[in-house]
């Protein structure tokens, strides 16, 4: 233990608001400690050599307790005042700004360096604040790609990272780094690996009458496309292995639908992506081309209330971007139902439940109509 005198000195030079004096039988230390550029007014009272007894201001008396336990090996006030510090230090988040002046630096040279050196970039911006910069690109059919890449001011080593882009492709699998052009290419990557794919979907597009997505943007991997009035199909693509055979769902009456599964079974065999995706699947369901509206049936009649393939319950297309899923199966009524409309129907007239879906009446027709349990 040092001299009581070395001691004076050194509470003088490490603590110099801190003031001593003798109260009875004990040594009481008053004033204030400056944490993180906070200052605490705080109480000491010491009455044998090892012995501390700590007053905190109301705002910190909830620390008095847990820095009680951490406090007994110290040997003198000043081991006490430190270990303090360090122990409320480490309880309160600190109010000091953080310098991100270096950070701000690599930004710049970056955001400079990248918007030189690519020529291809249709748009590129920088945020006023810096904390973000947004691309817009064209791929080789000339087609505009979008992307925000963030500043992460939190990761002093890699700073960047893809925010928002509009691909069909998980965020996750982007990886951060402290070069901008290097998170970038990662962008560029996938665009140039899914042409294939993004060609594909303008097929389809083009030349069928697509009801969902609405608009379709380029992260969806799936297009629900008219048929008839009350007969659709959902096409899915996998955008990363077109060779691979497709998920189709046809949706409608099932008299309908059965025509269409058949001939899709029938031709399994004959699947061959070489001749061209877009050609194979018209060919899998057995048809030329997809059939268009007619110019009356784009057209919306302001005096009807329903419209063919609307909801027959919210008289809707669509329903939480949702179209309708259900269609009756009594081929003299046909009509759509979306499930949350047609459960809620049921369920308010004490259909059969089980355990996976309701059994009741058709709302417009009577007979017997079965729906999901919606999620």
């Amino acid at each position: 233990m040092e001299p009581k005198d070395e001691i004076d000195i050194k509470l003088l030079l490490n603590y110099p608001l801190i003031s001593k004096s003798v109260e009875d039988d004990s040594i009481v230390y008053k004033g204030i400690i400056e944490i993180d550029d906070e200052d605490y007014r705080i109480c000491i009272k010491q009455t044998f050599p090892n012995d501390f007894i700590l007053e905190l201001p109301s705002n910190l008396q909830s620390l008095e307790e847990g820095f009680g336990d951490n406090a007994h090996q110290t040997h003198d006030i000043i081991m006490y005042l430190d270990s303090l510090k360090k122990y409320i230090s480490s309880k309160i988040p600190s109010k000091k700004p953080q310098n991100h002046c270096e950070t701000y630096r690599q930004v710049l040279y970056e955001f400079s360096e990248f918007s030189k050196f690519y020529l291809n970039l249709k748009s590129c911006y920088l945020a006023y604040d810096l904390s973000k910069v947004s691309v817009t690109t064209l791929d080789e059919q000339n087609r505009e790609h979008y992307i925000e890449i963030r500043v992460d001011y939190g990761d002093k080593k890699n700073i960047f990272e893809i925010a928002e882009f509009d691909l069909p492709y998980e965020k996750d699998k982007f990886k951060k780094s402290s070069n901008l052009k290097v998170v970038y290419n990662q962008f560029v990557d996938v665009i140039e690996t899914l042409q294939p794919f993004f060609s594909l979907m303008e097929d389809f597009d083009k030349n069928c009458n697509i009801l969902d997505p609405v608009p379709q943007k380029k992260r969806y991997n799936y297009r629900r496309i008219w048929l008839g009035d009350t007969l659709s199909l959902i096409i899915t693509i996998d955008p990363f292995s077109l060779g691979k055979m497709p998920n189709i769902i046809f949706l409608g009456p099932e008299r309908m639908v059965e025509s269409y599964r058949s001939t899709m079974n029938q031709n399994l065999e004959n699947w061959d992506p070489t001749n061209g995706i877009y050609i194979e699947i018209l060919k899998l369901i057995g048809l030329d081309t997809f059939p268009k509206k007619s110019d009356d049936a784009e057209g919306k009649n302001d005096d009807l209330l329903l419209e063919a393939g609307d909801c027959s319950i919210c008289f809707l297309l669509k329903l939480n971007d949702k179209l309708p899923e259900i269609v009756c199966r009594n081929k003299f009524c046909d009509n759509c139902y979306h499930t949350e409309c047609l459960y809620e129907w049921l369920i308010s007239v004490n259909s059969r439940r089980f355990f996976t879906e309701v059994v009741g009446a058709c709302p417009n027709c009577e007979k017997n109509i079965s729906c999901p349990i919606p999620n």
